[in-house]
């Protein structure tokens, strides 16, 4: 048997085949022709091997089978007598339309294989499916010898395959069919469904799925540029509900769109990451919930939320705190009221409470509520306040619009207000509780004098809930890299040219806004959280003076943790990976020398080696100074600044300041002069022979990036 390619498909030589087949129809003669009859063993060998790989079938040129294996006989259920001389319709099912055996027979006539599923009868009328390839047998003539079908039973396989189909397609209709819009996100948060009614709810345009299904990042993205979640930076915006998505928590909650509509949104973690939302639009329900809620949380004479309503919304707020968001609730009554409806009668008090009301509005935010708890009384919760100073800001402006008398109608009323504040979480995490405090910091401030506001003050206890928010805090900053470092340049004190720069920490706290470094770093030292906060500055700022000019170096305060560490030569070096040793400097204290002197002295000797610099920080004021200048080869001597703006003792001051310049100078050391911050100061620095300075009459510590403008002119 020889096999040769013919227009891509399968060609045999039959001559020399014999088929274990009878004669077609009774009477008709042998033919030495005849394609049934051969005496080749090895045609009778190839076509036995066909037999034991499935279901086989030979037909003449005319298509009358004349060979079928035993499995073709089993699964149609035919005999042997049943099938020989006939074709293969025997066997149709009628589920194939004519065009797909039209297409068949075509490609067959052109001698190329043909391969299909088939969907056939069996004897009994049962249906079964098979994968069928058909081969155009022919002889050495290149004539058409017959065809060869070989097929695998696939019915199992096509029966899960169609139940799969069904399984999808009421899938399908129950998503279709779903009264809310569904989207369901897999654990890398890429969209994997999203029906017609979410894009029509959200109103998706079809571009956003134009070329592969949007991610949630993308989908928060577009929102927040189109004002989707209302004001604020859209960025932060998309990063505050990525963090919230990436918990994959169960949640609840109701948003109302720009145009009017409220979604109830209803989000679910899937087993293995992701999770699957729900948006079902509950506008009308809202409405009649509002219409009802109304008559039951609102003041009826301003129509602002009564105490019930305004209990609920700092329960709600207070939610979000617990989240790590802050709240302020102001508490406050008006001056002078009664006297008004004293002597000008109820119903002209009634129209000052609603003025009031009105006034109060104007100076709040959508994400605010301001509330009438009673008679003159009126309390706001200030949502996300971001430091005590947007919190005073908010106490001002509403002091401030009481400023301007009230007209009404012939009357002109001019009274005051007092404000008591209480700040969660620090003031308290329960209703009943920063109510209190508030009303405590109200009633305060009235007795201290009317017109004003004030803060709830805080116990020993609240003083170590305070210490303890912060370490938490401190905790979280360090795990997500929540701190940032100003730069304050450092200035030849000729040519005021900015030779160097320190890089000083700043943090901005979620609930207390911006701690500075003198508070958060001793508790730093405290709890021990010191030496990461002192890895993370040393590693930022080498990586931003990499930017810099080659001759501007950079210097680092080091603490006494990094230096009791024993890998602070192996995170200097890999600080420095793209910046030279030698435009790193290490600020140190005398403090630090006192902890460990041998560790610290063989530290420094061993960090000298590799190029990097020293100075020695606000000398002359701890203790044995002279001592550790003898003991510490330094480079760098920083005069403090109670030397420099000193106003009393100024010759004392003077006397000082040139002792240590002369001092640094003939130990070989640059004297630096800290605070500068008049001209005055800097003349007599630079009289007395200091080299450098530093201070806010050069620039404060200010941002990387705006110091960069600084290094191209003298300051």
């Amino acid at each position: 048997m020889r096999g040769s390619s013919v227009k891509g498909a399968m060609a045999f030589n039959l001559d020399g085949f014999a088929y274990s087949a009878p004669v077609a129809k009774k009477g008709r003669k042998k033919d030495a022709t005849s394609p049934y009859v051969s005496t080749s063993s090895d045609a009778k060998a190839f076509v036995s091997a066909l037999d034991q790989v499935g279901i086989v079938s030979i037909t003449d040129p005319e298509g009358r089978i004349v060979h079928a294996n035993s499995e073709f006989l089993r699964i149609s259920g035919y005999g042997i007598g049943e099938v020989t001389g006939k074709d293969h319709s025997i066997l149709n099912s009628g589920y194939h339309p004519k065009k797909f055996w039209d297409d068949a027979y075509g490609k067959l006539r052109k001698g190329e294989t043909w391969r299909a599923p088939v969907k056939n009868r069996a004897k009994d009328g049962s249906f079964y499916w098979v994968d069928s390839i058909i081969v155009p047998l022919k002889g050495r003539d290149r004539q058409s010898k017959g065809f060869l079908s070989f097929q695998i039973d696939i019915t199992t396989a096509v029966t899960l395959h169609m139940a799969l189909q069904d399984r999808n397609a009421l899938l399908q209709a129950v998503v279709d069919s779903f009264p809310g819009g569904l989207t369901v996100f897999d654990r890398d948060l890429r969209l994997i469904l999203c029906n017609r009614k979410q894009r029509e709810l959200l109103e998706y345009p079809d571009s956003l799925f134009e070329n592969s299904p949007p991610t949630l990042e993308e989908l928060y993205r577009f929102n927040a540029n189109r004002g989707e979640y209302g004001p604020g930076d859209a960025e932060e915006q998309v990063l505050t509900r990525l963090e919230r998505a990436r918990k994959g928590e169960t949640h609840i909650f109701e948003r109302q769109r720009p145009n009017g509509t409220y979604l109830e949104i209803r989000g679910t973690a899937l087993p293995g990451g992701g999770f699957v939302t729900a948006h079902l639009d509950v506008t009308e329900r809202k409405r009649y919930q509002e219409t009802i809620g109304r008559l039951a949380h609102q003041d009826v004479l301003t129509g602002l939320p009564n105490r019930a309503l305004f209990q609920e919304r700092i329960r709600v707020g207070l939610k979000q705190v617990q989240n790590g968001s802050s709240l302020a609730l102001h508490c406050l009554d008006l001056d002078r009221f009664k006297s008004v409806n004293d002597t000008l009668g109820h119903p002209v008090g009634d129209s000052l409470l609603i003025a009031v009301a009105e006034r109060l509005r104007a100076e709040i935010r959508e994400t605010d509520t301001v509330a009438r708890l009673g008679g003159d009384e009126f309390a706001i919760i200030q949502m996300a306040p971001r430091s005590i100073e947007e919190i005073e800001a908010l106490a001002k402006r509403i002091i401030g619009a009481f400023a301007e008398p009230f007209v009404l109608e012939e009357n002109t009323v001019s009274i005051g207000t007092s404000i008591g504040i209480a700040v969660a979480p620090s003031d308290g995490i329960e209703v009943g509780q920063l109510m209190m405090n508030a009303d405590m910091a109200l009633y305060r401030t009235k007795s201290l004098g009317r017109g004003t506001f004030g803060f709830y003050e805080h116990s020993m206890h609240e003083r170590l809930q305070t210490r303890h928010q912060i370490i938490m805090g401190l905790r979280e900053a360090i795990a997500n890299s929540k701190f940032e470092l100003h730069y304050q340049p450092i200035v030849n004190v000729k040519t005021r040219k900015i030779v160097g720069c320190e890089a000083l920490i700043r943090w901005s706290h979620p609930v207390r806004g911006l701690i500075p470094a003198s508070e958060f770093i001793p508790i730093a030292e405290e709890c021990g959280l010191i030496g990461q906060i002192g890895d993370w500055v040393l590693k930022t700022a080498c990586a931003e003076a990499s930017l810099w000019p080659d001759d501007i170096w950079v210097a680092v305060n080091i603490s006494p943790a990094q230096f009791r560490g024993q890998d602070l030569v192996e995170k200097v070096t890999n600080a420095c990976r793209g910046l030279p040793l030698s435009r790193l400097i290490l600020e140190i204290t005398e403090t630090l020398l006192m902890k460990d002197r041998d560790v610290a002295s063989d530290t420094l000797e061993r960090l000298r080696k590799m190029g990097v610099r020293f100075a020695i920080d606000d000398f002359g004021t701890g203790f044995s100074s002279l001592s550790y200048l003898q003991s510490f080869p330094f480079d760098k001597i920083k005069i403090d600044r109670s030397f420099v703006s000193a106003v009393a003792n100024i010759k004392r001051s003077a006397t000082l300041r040139r002792s240590i310049i002369q001092l640094g100078y003939n130990l070989g050391m640059t004297s630096v002069g800290e605070g500068v911050e008049t001209e005055q100061q800097l003349d007599r620095l630079r009289a007395e022979g200091c080299v450098e300075a530093q201070g806010f009459l050069f620039s404060r510590a200010v941002p990387a990036a705006k110091l960069r403008t600084l290094f191209s002119k003298p300051l």
